[in-house]
C-alpha cells in the first residue's frame, strides 16, 4: 500500500471516531453513562386548588422524568417562561402525577388548560412543595363581596346579552372560566333567564386577565339552574328598581331557603351612607327600643295577607340591624306559618311595638287556601269582634268601643286563607290587678302543706269567695225560729239528751264555721285599686304598699253562729292575716295573688319563711 492510500485510511478513521492503536474502539465512553430509573409513580390525589401550579422557567418540560433514558424536551425553558407570564387563564397549569427516582429527585406530571403543552418537569428534591421548574399558583382570587358597594350587593341584574356564546358574558360557568382545570359553564344557553332578575353573592378577580367576575343566582328561585359566576362587565343593573337611599337601610324578609318574601326600606333622618345603623358598646351590638319597635311593625305589616310571620326579633336579629349600614340591605329570615286549617285566617292581636298578645283561627265555610278575605258581612264583623273581644279580656287591651275600626277590617280583609294577618289593638287607659285571695285550705278545711311560694303560685283553685256580710243563716235569722215547729234547728236538739245534744250542737258549730272558712266580707273592702300602665310590671313591694294604705292586711269572714250548751247563738268571725312572704310581682293586667290564713289555721300552720 503507498503512502497516499496510508494516510487517506488514517483520515476517514479519526473521522469515525475510532483509533488505529490495535484495532477499533467502540465509544466505550457512552456505554458506560448510567440513567435514572423511577421508583415511585402516582396520581396525586390533592384537591384540584392545590394542585394549580405555574412555570418558574428554570427548568424544560420533558416527555418523561428528564433523567431518565429517552427524556426528550417537550417546551423549552424560553417557552415555559412565556406561558408563565401569560394573561390568558388558558395557559394556567395543573398537575395530576408525581414520580420519584431512585435518585431522589421528583419530577411532576403537568398539563396546560388548553391541552397545548402536557409533560413532565423537574419538581425538586420533595414532595412537600412545588419546587424546581414549579411553583404553586392561585388562578383566581375569590374576594366574597368586599369589592362590591353598598348600592351594587343590594341591586339586582340581568344578563346584558342572553344567548349561546361563550365568550365569559353570556352563559354562566361552574367557576370562572379556565380557573379549575376541566370546569365548564353551568348553562350553555341563557336564553330563557333574559328577563331574570339575579343577585350577587361571591365576587373576585382572574389572576392572569385581572377581570372582575361575580357569582349570581336568582333570589326568587333557589334551585335555578342558572346560578353560577360571569363577567360583571356581562350584567345591567337594574338601577331604577334597587338603590337605596343613601339615610335608608333595605330590609329583605326571606324565608328559609333565602327566596325574599317582601322587602321594605326603613330610612332616619340625616343618616350618612355607609354608617351602622346601630350601637357598638364594648362589642355588644344594639338598637333602641323604639327602632326595634317600628321596625318589627313594619315587618308585620309587609307579611300581612302572606303565608309568613314573624312575631319577634331574636337577638341575633336585632344585632344583625345594628351591624347594617345606611345603603345597603340585609336579610331578615322569617317563618312559614303552620297548622293553619284551609278555611282559616291566624288573626294575631298585637301592641304598637309588635308583641303578639293573643292568637286565634278565624274561619268562614267554603274558603280555600290562598284565597283573599275580601269583604266581611255584618254577621261576621259582629262575630270576629265578639272573639276578639273575648280575647283580649283581662289583658288590658281592647278594641275602641268594642268595634273593629275601618283600620283593623282592611288588615282582615287582606289576609288570604291559610295565612295570617296582624291586627293592632289599644291598651286601656289603665290595668287592673286585682287582688286576689286565697286561704290555702282545701275544700275540706284542710291546710294544704307547703311553703308559702307553693300557696301563692300552686293552690289558684282554693280561693276565698266574697259572699258578703253573713252567711246564709246569720243568727239573727237563726233566733227568729220557732223552737215548737217541726223540722226547726233548735226543735230538733232539744229533742236530743246527753252526748247526743252535745254532738249535735258540735255539728252545727262545725258547719257555720266551715262555711265562714272559706268566705270573706267584702264590705268596703276594696281589691281592685292596684293599677298600671297595661303590661308594666308591679313589685311585691307595690302590692304591700296596697295592702297597708287600704288597711287590707287582715280581713273577716261573714258573721256566722256559734251555739252554747243553752242553744243561745253567738256571733263570730276569723281574721285573715296576709302572708307577706307569698306576695310576688307581676304584670300589671295580671291578679296579684296573695295567701291569707285565719287565725286558728295560722296558728296550726308550719309556713315556710
Amino acid at each position: 500500500m503507498d503512502l497516499k492510500m496510508k494516510r487517506s485510511m488514517l483520515l476517514s478513521m479519526i473521522v469515525l471516531g475510532l483509533s488505529v492503536g490495535g484495532g477499533i474502539y467502540t465509544a466505550s465512553n457512552s456505554s458506560a453513562k448510567s440513567y435514572a430509573k423511577i421508583s415511585t409513580n402516582y396520581k396525586l390525589s390533592l384537591p384540584g386548588n392545590s394542585r394549580n401550579v405555574n412555570f418558574t422557567g428554570s427548568k424544560s418540560l420533558y416527555s418523561k422524568a428528564g433523567t431518565l433514558r429517552g427524556a426528550r424536551v417537550v417546551a423549552s425553558k424560553r417557552t415555559l417562561a412565556q406561558l408563565a407570564a401569560s394573561n390568558n387563564s388558558q395557559s394556567n397549569v395543573r398537575a395530576y402525577r408525581v414520580a420519584i427516582t431512585n435518585r431522589g429527585s421528583v419530577y411532576y406530571k403537568v398539563v396546560t388548560f388548553d391541552g397545548q403543552h402536557r409533560g413532565w418537569i423537574y419538581g425538586g428534591k420533595s414532595t412537600g412543595k412545588f419546587g424546581g421548574g414549579l411553583t404553586k399558583y392561585s388562578t383566581f382570587n375569590n374576594q366574597g363581596m368586599s369589592a362590591l358597594t353598598a348600592a351594587q350587593q343590594n341591586a339586582t341584574y340581568k344578563i346584558t346579552t342572553p344567548g349561546t356564546q361563550n365568550d365569559g358574558k353570556s352563559v354562566t360557568y361552574k367557576a370562572p372560566s379556565w380557573t379549575q382545570y376541566k370546569v365548564g359553564r353551568a348553562i350553555t344557553d341563557s336564553t330563557i333567564y333574559a328577563n331574570t332578575n339575579f343577585k350577587i353573592d361571591q365576587v373576585g378577580t382572574r389572576t392572569r386577565e385581572n377581570d372582575q367576575w361575580v357569582h349570581i343566582y336568582d333570589p326568587n328561585n333557589a334551585s335555578s339552574s342558572a346560578a353560577g359566576w360571569i363577567l360583571f362587565s356581562g350584567l345591567t343593573q337594574n338601577q331604577a328598581v334597587d338603590q337605596v337611599a343613601d339615610n335608608a337601610i333595605r330590609v329583605n324578609l326571606v324565608d328559609a331557603s333565602g327566596k325574599t318574601i317582601k322587602s321594605f326600606d326603613y330610612s332616619r333622618a340625616n343618616a350618612q351612607k355607609g354608617t351602622t345603623f346601630g350601637i357598638n358598646n364594648n362589642g355588644v351590638w344594639s338598637i333602641t327600643q323604639a327602632d326595634q319597635s317600628d321596625i318589627l311593625s313594619k315587618i308585620q305589616s309587609a307579611l300581612n295577607g302572606t303565608f309568613y310571620g314573624l312575631n319577634s326579633l331574636s337577638s341575633a336579629q336585632m344585632t344583625q340591624i345594628a351591624q347594617a349600614t345606611f345603603g345597603s340591605f340585609i336579610n331578615i329570615t322569617v317563618n312559614a306559618v303552620s297548622s293553619i286549617a284551609d278555611n282559616a285566617v291566624r288573626i294575631n292581636l298585637i301592641k304598637s311595638d309588635g308583641t303578639v298578645i293573643k292568637s286565634f283561627d278565624w274561619m268562614r265555610t267554603g274558603a280555600t287556601r290562598g284565597t283573599t278575605v275580601g269583604s266581611l258581612s255584618a254577621d261576621e264583623q259582629g262575630k270576629l269582634q265578639d272573639s276578639i273581644n273575648s280575647q283580649l279580656t283581662g289583658t288590658g287591651f281592647a278594641l275602641a268601643n268594642s268595634t273593629l275600626t275601618p283600620a283593623q277590617i282592611q288588615k282582615i280583609t287582606q289576609g288570604s286563607f291559610g295565612g295570617q294577618v296582624y291586627v293592632e289593638v289599644s291598651p286601656v287607659a289603665s290595668a287592673v290587678s286585682p287582688i286576689t285571695i286565697y286561704d290555702g285550705l282545701d275544700a275540706t278545711g284542710t291546710l294544704l302543706t307547703g311553703t308559702t311560694s307553693e300557696y301563692a303560685t300552686a293552690q289558684a283553685d282554693f280561693k276565698l269567695t266574697d259572699i258578703g256580710p253573713e252567711i246564709k243563716l246569720s243568727p239573727a235569722e237563726f233566733m227568729k225560729q220557732d223552737p215548737k215547729a217541726n223540722g226547726s234547728v233548735i226543735a230538733q236538739i232539744n229533742a236530743l239528751t246527753g252526748t247526743d245534744r252535745t254532738d249535735a250542737i258540735s255539728a252545727v258549730n262545725r258547719a257555720f264555721k266551715n262555711a265562714a272558712e272559706h268566705q270573706y266580707n267584702s264590705t268596703n273592702v276594696n281589691l281592685s285599686g292596684l293599677t298600671g300602665k297595661p303590661g308594666d310590671s308591679f313589685t311585691s313591694g307595690m302590692v304591700i304598699d296596697y295592702l297597708n294604705s287600704n288597711k287590707l292586711n287582715t280581713l273577716l269572714s261573714p258573721k256566722y253562729v256559734e251555739l252554747g250548751d243553752d242553744l243561745n247563738p253567738t256571733d263570730k268571725t276569723i281574721t285573715y292575716s296576709v302572708v307577706l312572704e307569698s306576695i310576688q310581682g307581676g304584670k300589671f293586667g295580671d291578679p296579684a295573688r296573695v295567701l291569707y290564713l285565719g287565725d286558728e289555721t295560722k296558728a296550726s300552720a308550719s309556713v315556710a319563711k
